[in-house]
């Protein structure tokens, strides 16, 4: 009996220690990853940094260069802009003909079903030409 109380306990022991060690590795991963992630995320601002003292380095160019880099940026932002309201206008235009198209089309059907209604009820439309017949008193 004493024996296999103490191979219970024994084996109870082994399986704690080993959750413990699994919970252990998964904290240290986890943590490992979040390393990992503010690694990555210095190395972006690193860049970052690089290519903004790269750009802030046009003081030490001559004013002929600056300037000629001066005009190819207000280049691009004309571009830039005028690009932008040709987008939005393309997108006003489509949105515009595919409302007249609807409505082309919703006119269409009244139109087929006015004329249904006329082969089908031709006396409320003698009366008053709306298609509705008029109330009797």
């Amino acid at each position: 009996m004493l024996i296999i109380f103490s191979t219970g306990v024994a084996v109870f022991i082994i399986a704690l220690f080993t959750i413990l060690d699994q919970w252990s590795r998964l904290s240290t991963r986890s943590k490992l990853d979040e390393l990992d992630a503010k690694l990555q995320k210095l190395k972006r601002y690193a860049q970052y940094q690089k290519r903004k003292a790269l750009r802030d380095s046009i003081a030490m160019l001559k004013p002929k260069e600056r300037e000629h880099l001066y005009s190819l940026w207000e280049d691009n932002a004309v571009v830039s802009r005028k690009t932008l309201f040709r987008l939005n206008e393309l997108e006003d235009r489509l949105r515009r003909s595919e409302r007249g198209a609807e409505l082309r089309w919703a006119e269409a059907r009244i139109r087929e079903i006015r004329d249904a209604e006329m082969k089908l009820f031709p006396e409320a439309f003698t009366e008053n030409g709306s298609g509705r017949r008029k109330r009797r008193k």
